[in-house]
């Protein structure tokens, strides 16, 4: 079906008229097509998660960066602190004694007494005149028994002593019995009468010694 146009319109003529309006109104008004363009401003949407909204993505600008520019390191010296001594001049110094070593005494003289060495034959005739006098000396107090009397017992002890070096009786017993107990424990009881024994000669002091001493029993 077509559609009927009441006039005719020629299409080329129409589009030089409008050219030539525009220039005409372009340069008898300037400021009215004189249009400044704006940049539009960056946009900030902030879209909720139950809206959804479609944007074109905004590419950033390149950021320019420039070379960072290092410096030498220094080398840091050790800080070397001087300390001054303070002086104070209104002290008077004082000069401390130190306490000296003391020197150890000197060692006393020591006079040795060496002991006279006695000849042995010498110490042998002492023993012999020392047991001659302790038999005279116990010898006094002899009693004898009665009982070896009567059946006319006879015999002779000797007797063992040991003597320290003061002369004191260490111990007695007998070296060789008269074969009568009666005789023996008498011999024991004489020396026991005649102590203190005498003092024995200065060869044999000084240290213990052992001396025989021999007890006689005879009827007349």
């Amino acid at each position: 079906m077509s559609r009927n146009i009441p006039f005719y319109i020629d299409l080329p003529k129409a589009i030089g008229i409008s050219v030539v309006l525009h220039i005409i109104l372009m340069i008898g008004f300037p400021d009215t097509f004189n249009i400044q363009l704006v940049t539009p401003q960056e946009m900030i949407v902030t879209i909720s998660p139950n809206q959804k909204l479609i944007e074109q993505p905004v590419t950033p600008e390149p950021i320019k960066s420039e070379p960072i520019k290092r410096e030498p390191i220094k080398k840091i010296e050790p800080i070397q602190n001087k300390i001054t001594p303070i002086i104070d001049k209104d002290v008077t110094s004082v000069a401390i004694p130190f306490p000296k070593e003391e020197e150890p005494p000197a060692p006393k003289e020591v006079i040795s007494k060496t002991p006279n060495i006695v000849p042995q034959e010498q110490i042998t005739q002492n023993l012999e005149s020392y047991s001659s006098l302790l038999a005279n000396a116990i010898g006094k107090y002899k009693q004898y028994p009665k009982i070896a009397q009567m059946r006319g017992w006879q015999g002779a002890v000797i007797v063992d002593l040991e003597i320290d070096s003061k002369g004191s009786v260490i111990s007695v017993k007998i070296k060789k019995s008269s074969m009568f107990e009666v005789l023996d424990n008498e011999a024991l009881e004489m020396i026991k009468k005649a102590l203190p024994l005498p003092v024995p000669p200065e060869s044999l002091r000084g240290k213990n010694f052992n001396v025989l001493v021999p007890i006689s029993f005879k009827l007349e």
